[in-house]
C-alpha cells in the first residue's frame, strides 16, 4: 500500500471515530440515562442496526417469517423462498436437488450473509430460521462495500429466550413426481417419421414396410426394440421424508436453541436387488445440527455462540452424474438397441448368457449404466463455528456499546467411487439359416472397465471472519439517533491450495429520526480486495438517505392511517464478481486469482482450437504461448442505486402498501473494448477493462392485508417486480447496420433473425426476391422464410436484429392464508411475466454418425395440409438454415405456478391438557402440483431437453408436536 493511500485512510478512520465519539458525548452530556419505551411491535430488522421502527426505516427491505416457510418437501433453500419476497427470484435451471439454484435480485446473483457473517452457501433447513430479508437499495448495501452490488439476503437464526423449556418435533413424508417429462417417440413413430424426413431429403426410407410393422407389433424386441426409456429406467414416484427436532429455553443468564433436522430425499433411477447388493440410484441425505447459546457473564455483558454442522451424502450410478443418464435417454431413440440380447453362449463355456445390446452408434447401454457401474458417492461436510462478546455500559454511558465477532468456516467435499464395467454386445439376426442365439450373430464393441474404489477430496474451503464494532444510540429530547462504527476482515481460502483472498473494511452508519416524523440516514464504507494491485485495492462507498412520515404530523387528521412515508436512498455500492473469478476476453469466466499479475497458456485459433509449432528438423510440435490476463489495473464493478419510495400501513398497520421506483447505474464493468484497434502483427490479445455500464430502472410493489373476525382470520399479499435495463457502454465494434447495435437496448437482448412464416411454395419461393440465402442455401417449401432487412436482396449476417428481450421483465406472486377455529389453509403463487425464450428440439439430430432421437412436439411439421405449423419441414439430421437463431423458435415462457398449497388443523388446546401438550398440528401441502402457461410440452421454468432434469411437485403430509 502506498503511503499516500495509508494517509486517507488514516484521515478516514479519524473522522469516523470523531463522528462516534461526538455522537456519544451528546447523549452523555444530554441525559443520564436513555430508556427504551417501545414495544416490540412494528419493529423491523435493519441490516447492522438491530430492532427499528417500521416508521423511521428508510432502507429498502423485504422480510418473511419462517412460518411462512415450514414443511416444503424441499432439499436446498432456494426452494422454499421462490415467490415469497419482492425483488428475488429463484433462477431454476434444473430439477436435480443438489443442482445450484441462482437466488437473484433483478436478474443479479446474491451475497448470502447469516447473523451478520457472509456465507458462501447457506443450505439451511426452515426449522432453524427465524426470519430471512433481502436488502435491495444502495443505503442498505453500502457496508459491505465492494461485495454488495447484487444485493444480499440476510438471514436471521432462532435464539432462544427466558421460557421453560420448549420441545418442537415435526415428521414429514411426501411423494415426488417429475413433471414435463419429455414426450419421446415409440419406435413405430420414429421410424415412421424418419422414413418421411429421408423421402423429403431425396433419399432412400431407412425403414421396410415389414420393419415397420414389427416395430408396430413387438413380435422382434431384440431386432426390433421399442424402449420407452423412462418407464424402463424410472419410477413415477420418489419418497422424501424429513424429520426436525428442536429445544428453546433458559433463564435470564443463559439462553439456548438447538435444532436436529434429517431430510432423505430418494431419487427416481429404478434399483434391482437381485443384482446388487448396494444402492445404484440417486439419492440425497442431509444431517444437520444448529445450536445457539446466549449466556449473560455480567448484566451488561453478553457471550454468544453458534454451532452449525451439516453434512450431506449425495449417491450416484457409478457411472457418472445423473445429468448423463438424463442425456442419454433424451437422446437415445426407442429403437437404438435391445437392452438384452438373446441368451448365447458367448464364453465358450457352454452355458447360455445375458448380455447387454448396443451397436457402434450407441455404445453405451442405459440400462446398464443405471444398475451395473456400481456407484459414486459425494459426502460433503460443513462446519461454522461463530463466537461473539457484546459490552453494554450503563449510567453516564448509558447506550454504548461494543462487540467483537469471531467466525471459522469450513466445508470438505470428497468422492468415494465403487465401480465396474460392463461388456456390450452388437447383436445382428439377419440369416433365417441360424439359430437366433448363434455366437455368430454378436459381436463384442465394447469391454468393460475391471471393478475399481477410490477416493479423494474434490474441495476444501476455510473461510474466517472477523468483526470490530461500537455504537451509540440515544436520544436528545425528540431527536433519536443511533451511531455505529465497524471493522471487518473477511478471509476466504478456495480449494485447500490456493492463495487466500482478503478483504477487510471500515464502516460508518448513522440513522437520525425526529419524533419519527423527519429521518436521516448516512453509511461510509471504506474496503479492500487483496486481489487487486497494490495502490487500487481500496475503495470508498458512501450512501445517504432521507425520509417524511406525514401521518406524524399535527396538520394530518387522518387516524386510520399510521404511516404515510416518503423516502429516498442513493448510494455507491460494488462488485468484485466471485473474488477470483473474473471474465476473459471471451466473456468466459476465467480465474485469475491476483489480475495484476500476467498468466500465459497456449495461443488458439478462432475455433478454440490449439495452435503449435514445428521448429527446424525435429517433428515435435510445441504449443505456442501468449499472454492472458486482465488489465494491470482491473478493479470491481461499480453501481450507483437510487431508491424513491412511498410506504403506508393503516387501521392499526394491518394494512401495508409499499411502492418504489429504482434506478441502477452500473458501471466499470469489466469488458472486452472491440471499439479498440488491436494489432494482430503484433499478437496483442484484447485485453478485459474497467469501461462497459448499463442502467437497470423499475418499479416494486406490495400488499399486505390481514385481519382477525372472531375466529376467523386471513391474510392477502400480493407483490410484482416490474423492471428493464438498457446498455450504456459495452465497446461493441461500429456495425454496418444501425439496427445490430446492442447499444441503447435492453442488456439481455437476443439477436437473430426475423422470421416471417414459412414457405408455402415454390411458386412463394420463387417470387421473393432474395438472389442468396445463408451459406448458400436452397430453400424448398416447408423452410423458413427470412426477413431481408437492409434491402440488398441477400439473406446473411446483415439481417441480424433484436428479436426479443424480456423486457420490461416481470416477477410477481401473491400469498393467500385464511384461518378458522384451528383450521388453516395457505397457498403461495408464483410467475414471471413478458418472458420469452427460443426453444425447440429439431427431430433425428445427428449422434454418433445416427440419427437422434425425436419427440412428440415434432409431429407437428410442415406439410401442405399444415400450413401453420410448429416446425418446419421434416428432414433427417441437421438442417443448418433453418435452426438459425429467429423469431421463429421464439416461444412465451411466462407462466403462473401453485408453488405451495397447505391445508393444516391445530387441535384444540382442551384436547391436549390431560396429555401434557402445548400443540398438536397435523398438515397436508402440495409442491408445484399447478402451471398456468400457454407453453405446450415444457415446463416454463425449465424448457431445454439434453442433460437437464425434470422439475418435480410433490405431495407431503406432516405432523407437527409441542411440548
Amino acid at each position: 500500500m502506498t503511503s499516500n493511500v495509508k494517509e486517507k485512510l488514516r484521515k478516514f478512520g479519524k473522522i469516523l471515530l470523531s463522528l462516534s465519539f461526538f455522537c456519544s458525548a451528546i447523549s452523555i452530556s444530554a441525559q443520564k440515562k436513555a430508556e427504551n419505551t417501545q414495544s416490540e411491535k412494528g419493529k423491523v430488522d435493519v441490516l447492522l442496526m438491530g430492532a427499528q421502527d417500521s416508521a423511521t426505516v428508510l432502507q429498502s427491505l423485504s422480510t418473511v417469517k419462517s412460518d411462512r416457510l415450514l414443511h416444503r418437501p424441499a432439499f436446498q433453500m432456494e426452494q422454499f423462498l421462490d415467490g415469497t419476497l419482492p425483488g428475488l427470484y429463484v433462477n431454476l435451471n434444473n430439477g436435480y436437488p443438489t443442482e445450484s439454484l441462482g437466488l437473484q435480485m433483478r436478474q443479479r446473483n446474491l451475497m448470502i450473509v447469516v447473523d451478520g457473517i457472509p456465507r458462501s452457501d447457506a443450505n439451511l433447513s426452515p426449522n432453524q430460521i427465524e426470519s430471512i430479508t433481502l436488502v435491495k437499495d444502495g443505503l442498505g448495501l453500502a457496508a459491505w462495500g465492494m461485495s454488495s452490488g447484487d444485493g444480499v439476503l440476510y438471514v436471521k437464526t432462532k435464539r432462544g429466550a427466558a421460557n421453560k423449556i420448549k420441545i418442537d418435533f415435526t415428521a414429514q413424508y411426501a411423494q415426488a413426481q417429475q413433471i414435463y417429462r419429455p414426450e419421446i417417440l415409440d419406435a413405430y413413430t420414429y421410424a415412421d417419421l424418419l422414413n418421411k424426413a429421408l423421402i423429403n431429403d431425396g433419399s432412400t426410407p431407412l425403414y421396410s414396410e415389414r420393419d415397420l410393422e414389427l416395430y408396430r407389433t413387438g413380435e422382434s424386441p431384440y431386432t426390433h426394440p421399442n424402449n420407452d426409456w423412462y418407464s424402463i429406467l424410472m419410477r413415477d414416484k420418489a419418497p422424501i421424508q424429513q424429520y426436525n427436532l428442536n429445544l428453546s429455553g433458559g433463564n435470564e443468564s443463559a439462553r439456548y436453541f438447538i435444532d436436529l433436522n434429517m431430510f432423505d430425499q430418494q431419487g427416481f433411477l429404478k434399483q434391482d436387488k437381485s443384482m446388487n447388493s448396494y444402492n445404484t440410484s440417486e439419492s440425497f441425505k442431509k444431517w444437520s445440527l444448529r445450536a445457539n447459546v446466549d449466556v449473560n457473564l455480567t448484566k451488561t455483558t453478553l457471550f454468544s455462540v453458534n454451532l452449525f454442522g451439516q453434512m450431506f451424502r449425495e449417491n450416484t450410478p457409478g457411472t457418472s452424474m445423473m445429468s448423463g443418464i438424463y442425456n442419454g435417454i433424451h437422446t437415445t431413440p426407442a429403437n437404438a438397441y435391445p437392452i438384452f440380447n438373446p441368451p448365447a453362449n458367448l464364453s465358450g463355456k457352454g452355458v447360455l448368457e445375458q448380455s447387454y445390446g448396443g451397436n457402434t452408434s450407441y455404445p453405451k447401454n442405459l440400462y446398464a449404466q443405471s444398475l451395473a457401474t456400481g456407484y459414486i458417492l459425494y459426502p460433503k461436510t460443513d462446519l461454522n463455528f461463530d463466537m461473539s462478546l457484546e459490552h453494554r455500559f450503563t449510567g453516564d454511558l448509558n447506550g454504548l456499546y461494543v462487540k467483537g465477532i469471531y467466525s471459522y468456516n469450513s466445508s470438505y467435499r470428497e468422492t468415494r467411487t465403487n465401480t465396474k464395467g460392463f461388456d456390450v454386445w452388437q447383436y445382428t439376426y439377419t440369416d433365417d439359416t441360424k439359430e437366433p442365439n448363434d455366437p455368430s450373430n454378436y459381436k463384442k464393441i465394447v469391454t468393460g472397465d475391471t471393478p475399481s474404489r477410490g477416493s479423494g477430496y474434490n474441495r476444501q474451503n476455510r473461510l474466517q471472519y472477523i468483526e470490530l464494532h461500537s455504537g451509540y444510540d440515544f436520544n436528545i429530547g425528540l431527536n433519536n439517533i443511533k451511531t455505529r462504527l465497524t471493522y471487518w476482515n473477511n478471509q476466504f481460502v478456495l480449494m485447500s491450495t490456493a492463495l487466500p483472498m482478503y478483504k477487510q473494511g471500515f464502516n460508518f452508519h448513522s440513522t437520525y429520526d425526529f419524533d419519527k416524523k423527519y429521518m436521516a440516514e448516512i453509511s461510509l464504507s471504506t474496503n479492500s480486495l487483496n486481489y487487486l494491485k497494490k495502490g487500487h485495492r481500496w475503495g470508498f462507498f458512501p450512501a445517504a438517505g432521507l425520509g417524511w412520515n406525514i401521518a406524524n404530523e399535527d396538520f394530518f387528521k387522518f387516524d386510520a392511517i399510521n404511516t404515510l412515508k416518503l423516502r429516498a436512498t442513493i448510494g455507491l455500492n460494488g462488485n468484485d464478481g466471485t473474488g477470483s473469478f473474473f471474465r476473459n476476453a471471451s466473456g468466459n469466466l476465467t480465474s485469475y486469482y491476483y489480475t495484476y499479475i500476467p498468466t500465459y497458456g497456449p495461443a488458439t485459433n478462432s475455433d478454440g482450437d490449439q495452435i503449435n509449432v514445428i521448429l527446424g528438423q525435429n517433428s515435435t510440435p510445441y504449443s505456442t504461448l501468449v499472454e492472458k490476463g486482465l488489465a494491470y489495473t482491473s478493479q470491481w464493478e461499480k453501481s450507483l442505486r437510487l431508491a424513491v419510495g412511498l410506504d403506508i400501513e393503516a387501521f392499526d398497520k394491518s394494512l401495508k402498501f409499499g411502492v418504489e421506483y429504482f434506478n441502477n447505474h452500473h458501471f466499470d464493468i469489466l469488458a472486452v473494448n472491440m471499439s479498440k484497434s488491436y494489432s494482430g502483427l503484433l499478437g496483442i490479445d484484447p485485453v478485459a477493462e474497467n469501461f462497459a455500464s448499463y442502467r437497470q430502472q423499475g418499479v416494486e410493489l406490495s400488499l399486505t392485508y390481514q385481519k382477525q373476525f372472531n375466529d376467523f382470520s386471513f391474510i392477502i399479499n400480493p407483490q410484482a417486480t416490474i423492471y428493464k435495463t438498457k446498455t450504456l457502454k459495452n465497446g461493441e465494434p461500429e456495425f454496418p447496420e444501425s439496427y445490430m447495435q446492442f447499444v441503447g437496448r435492453s442488456r439481455h437482448q437476443v439477436h437473430g433473425y426475423i422470421a416471417e412464416g414459412i414457405f408455402q411454395s415454390q411458386e412463394e419461393i420463387d417470387q421473393y426476391l432474395t438472389q442468396y440465402y445463408i451459406d448458400g442455401y436452397t430453400p424448398q417449401p416447408g423452410d423458413i422464410r427470412y426477413k431481408d432487412l437492409n434491402g440488398d436482396y441477400k439473406i446473411d449476417g446483415l439481417d441480424i436484429d433484436e428479436i426479443y428481450s424480456n423486457a420490461p421483465r416481470i416477477e410477481y406472486g401473491v400469498y393467500l392464508n385464511a384461518g378458522w377455529k384451528g383450521i388453516n389453509l395457505s397457498m403461495q403463487w408464483t410467475g414471471l411475466g413478458n418472458s420469452q425464450d427460443q426453444i425447440y428440439t429439431m427431430p433425428f439430430a445427428r449422434n454418433n454418425n445416427a440419427y437422434g432421437n425425436a419427440f412428440k412436439e415434432n409431429l407437428d411439421y410442415w406439410t401442405p395440409d399444415n400450413p401453420n405449423a410448429s416446425y418446419p419441414r421434416l428432414t433427417a439430421g441437421s438442417n443448418a438454415y433453418n435452426t438459425r437463431t429467429s423469431t421463429f423458435w421464439v416461444k412465451n415462457t411466462s407462466y403462473l405456478r401453485l408453488k405451495n398449497i397447505e391445508l393444516s388443523y391445530d387441535l384444540p388446546q382442551n384436547w391436549l391438557k390431560s396429555i401434557r401438550l402445548s400443540g398438536v398440528k397435523v398438515f397436508a401441502n402440495a409442491y408445484n402440483v399447478l402451471t398456468i402457461t400457454s407453453l405446450k410440452y415444457r415446463d416454463p421454468e425449465i424448457p431445454s431437453y439434453g442433460n437437464t432434469v425434470p422439475n418435480i411437485k410433490a405431495y407431503n403430509v406432516g405432523l407437527n408436536i409441542q411440548f
